[in-house]
């Protein structure tokens, strides 16, 4: 129950550690914008999809190999989608769009590996004993994507010295709906 709760936790901590976009009510056509826009939806998607997840282990007889491969399926689905995006996107056009650029696909690098981790464990758990442990693991890796995505937000934030990125952020409308949607 407690391990159930943990993982549960760390989903959601994760779901709205990640929801740092500004939000506004200015729309516009910029790229710069439309680079905004597009990097929300992806977060938001991926975190929509991580929030299931954490609602699938809000029940503790859900605490099973199966529910683990089941989640495992749900993940990687939404992490492959949002690498997919993140990378689609390329550089936002502001004076440190490179820079972003290369902090996103650093972030889409690590959600790879904490991934690659993830079915490692659910993989190497072979029945419903080593099921608390594979959940203990589970955590510990949704709290580094967490980790990542702080770390890849502060960069953002750190090297927009123009504020271009920041002023995307609050005029881009999902920026706008992930902001409405966490409360802030």
């Amino acid at each position: 129950m407690r391990k159930t709760l943990a993982f549960a936790t760390a989903v959601t901590a994760l779901a709205l550690g990640v929801t740092g976009c500004g939000g506004g009510d200015e729309s516009s056509a910029s790229p710069t914008v439309e680079w905004a826009d597009g990097f929300c939806t992806a977060i938001t998607s991926w975190t929509d999809a991580f929030q299931r997840v954490g609602d699938q282990f809000a029940d503790p007889s859900s605490l099973s190999q199966a529910g683990l491969e089941t989640a495992t399926g749900d993940i990687r689905a939404a992490t492959e989608q949002l690498v997919d995006d993140l990378k689609s996107l390329g550089a936002p056009e502001t004076e440190s769009g490179q820079a972003a650029k290369e902090s996103i696909d650093e972030l889409a690098t690590t959600l790879e590996n904490e991934l690659a981790d993830i079915e490692d464990t659910v993989q190497g758990a072979s029945g419903l004993t080593e099921v608390p442990e594979a959940i203990a693991s589970i955590t510990a890796a949704l709290s580094s994507m967490s980790t990542a995505f702080g770390s890849t937000l502060q960069t953002l934030e750190s090297g927009d010295t123009k504020g271009e990125l920041q002023s995307a952020l609050e005029q881009a409308p999902a920026c706008s709906a992930i902001t409405s949607s966490s409360g802030g």
